[in-house]
């Protein structure tokens, strides 16, 4: 090569060189595609899935209520009240107990009125009235009109209502927010009838919403007591083991579960995530696997 062409090689290398600098030439890297939106549960388990609810029960909102302590403040720069306003005091003081003491007594007889009452059998008549407005009531709690089905309900004493009744009453209580009713009229349910498993199961999702994990626990045992094919309460004492992170517990009651109904997704999605966090991959792998089987049926 000659000498000449050396010279123009370099002076075109120097010139490139200046160029590049000059326009702020950048070589970007490629950058791979984004993960696609439509990716399936085997991809990620997050957070296990909620608890089972019956259809009858609604959304629930829970509610504290509070107690207003009334504060008297006393003076004490109050002067000693003389001698003759004590004994009028003493006096008006007499007078009340005798007030308190007749009127304790009234109650008493009003009691014993009203016992009396009671005791005395209902009449057919009366009994088809009152089936009459639960029929009312209830078709206006289907129709979505609780307040009025309310009303109505309150129109039956508390002897003749049944056990559905105190079951639609809570909730209705629910609803509205007012978990404390809820559980009452959940309780009275169950003393109407000590086999309505389905008021044990309700109860027992107040417990777990409200975080008391044993006392759900409890009744959801008592559902099982009743139903012992009942999967749901199967799968929501599972539900209550993650809570306490009780790996084994959750898996063993997620498996009867899946065994009382095999057709349920959401069974295999949280035996997945107990499995998870038993670190067992292959078996998480699996449950999810049958969970996205079961979804896209």
């Amino acid at each position: 090569m000659s000498n000449r062409n050396r010279r123009l090689r370099v002076i075109a290398g120097v010139l490139l060189n200046v160029w590049m600098m000059s326009s702020n030439v950048v070589f970007s890297v490629p950058v791979p595609p984004a993960a696609s939106s439509n990716q399936t549960a085997s991809s990620k388990i997050e957070k296990p899935a909620d608890i089972k609810k019956q259809p009858e029960t609604k959304s629930k909102s829970s509610a504290k209520e509070t107690i207003k302590h009334k504060i008297i403040k006393q003076n004490p720069n109050k002067k000693e009240k003389d001698k003759n306003s004590q004994k009028i005091q003493t006096k008006n003081e007499k007078i009340n107990l005798k007030e308190k003491f007749n009127f304790h007594k009234q109650e008493k007889q009003q009691e014993q009125t009203k016992g009396e009452i009671q005791d005395k059998p209902v009449t057919q008549d009366k009994l088809d009235a009152y089936q009459d407005l639960r029929n009312q009531a209830k078709f206006l709690y289907n129709s979505n009109k609780s307040a009025d089905a309310l009303s109505i309900y309150k129109k039956i004493p508390d002897a003749e209502k049944t056990s559905e009744d105190w079951m639609i009453l809570a909730n209705i209580a629910q609803d509205e927010g007012k978990t404390i009713d809820a559980v009452f009229f959940l309780k009275k349910a169950i003393l109407a009838d000590d086999k309505n498993y389905k008021a044990h199961y309700n109860l027992g999702n107040i417990y777990f919403y409200d975080n008391k994990i044993n006392a759900a626990l409890g009744e959801y045992r008592k559902v099982l007591r009743l139903n012992k094919d009942y999967a749901y309460a199967y799968y929501n004492k599972g539900c209550c083991y993650l809570k306490k992170k009780s790996w084994y517990n959750a898996r063993y009651e997620f498996g009867l579960a899946i065994k009382a109904n095999p057709d349920d997704p959401v069974f295999y999605y949280n035996l997945a995530y107990t499995y998870k966090m038993l670190k067992k991959p292959k078996k998480a792998q699996e449950a999810l696997d049958m969970y996205n089987k079961l979804m896209s049926e």
